[in-house]
C-alpha cells in the first residue's frame, strides 16, 4: 500500500509542478472491498457491506470544489460517463452509469437509490448470489442453493448486517417487497 501512496504522490507532484493539475481528473478507487473476518469470512464474493462498499476519491480542480463528501450511491459504472462528459464527448445510450459531474459540483440531482448485485460464478465454497441494495434495505438471494436462502437487512438499524430479518414474520411484507424488486432488477439485467 505504501508503494501505491508514494506513486500517487509522485503523479500529483508531477501534475502540480507542470501546471497540469487544473485540467486533470484524478479518480482513485478500488474494484471491491475485502473481508478480514467480518461475518466469519475472508475474500470478497459476498454481498455484505465490507465487500461492496469501496472508496472513490475524485479530484478535478477546474470544477472549483474541494473537500466534498457525497452521500449518493455511486458505482464504478459511473466513471466512464464522468470522463466522457469532462472530455466533452457524448455518453453512448448503452452506458449504464451516470456522470458524477453534478455530484462533484455539489448540485442536487435525482440519483439512484438502489442497485442490483450478482455473483454469478461457480465457486467450490461460495454460492452464486443476487440481490438488491437500497438506501435502507438489502435483499440477498443465494441462487445456487437448494432450497434457496434469502437474507433481509435493515441497514438503518443494523448497519453491520448482524440480524437477518428474512424469517422474522414481522418483516414478511418487506421481504415480499424486496423480493419483487429483485425479480424486476433480474429481468432488466438479463
Amino acid at each position: 500500500l505504501c508503494g501505491v501512496d508514494e506513486n500517487l504522490g509522485r503523479v500529483l507532484d508531477f501534475l502540480d509542478s507542470n501546471d497540469l493539475e487544473k485540467d486533470t481528473l484524478i479518480i482513485y478507487t478500488s474494484d471491491h472491498g475485502y473481508f478480514l473476518g467480518e461475518h466469519g469470512w475472508y475474500d470478497k464474493r459476498f454481498m455484505y457491506e465490507p465487500a461492496i462498499r469501496i472508496p472513490l476519491v475524485a479530484r478535478y480542480p477546474r470544477l472549483g470544489t474541494a473537500g466534498h463528501v457525497a452521500e449518493e450511491m455511486v458505482m464504478n459504472i459511473d466513471i466512464a460517463p464522468t470522463i466522457l462528459e469532462l472530455a466533452g464527448l457524448p455518453v453512448p445510450g448503452t452506458v449504464q452509469g451516470r456522470s458524477l459531474v453534478p455530484l462533484l459540483q455539489r448540485r442536487r440531482v435525482a440519483w439512484r437509490t438502489e442497485f442490483f448485485y450478482e455473483h454469478p460464478f461457480r465457486h467450490p465454497r461460495i454460492p452464486m448470489t443476487e440481490g438488491v441494495r437500497g438506501l435502507r434495505w438489502k435483499y440477498v438471494r443465494y441462487t445456487s442453493l437448494d432450497p434457496v436462502v434469502e437474507e433481509l437487512y435493515d441497514l438503518k438499524s443494523d448497519p453491520r448486517e448482524e440480524k437477518n430479518l428474512a424469517k422474522d414474520r414481522r418483516f414478511t411484507e418487506r421481504l415480499v417487497e424486496q423480493r419483487s424488486k429483485w425479480q424486476q432488477w433480474r429481468e432488466r439485467a438479463k
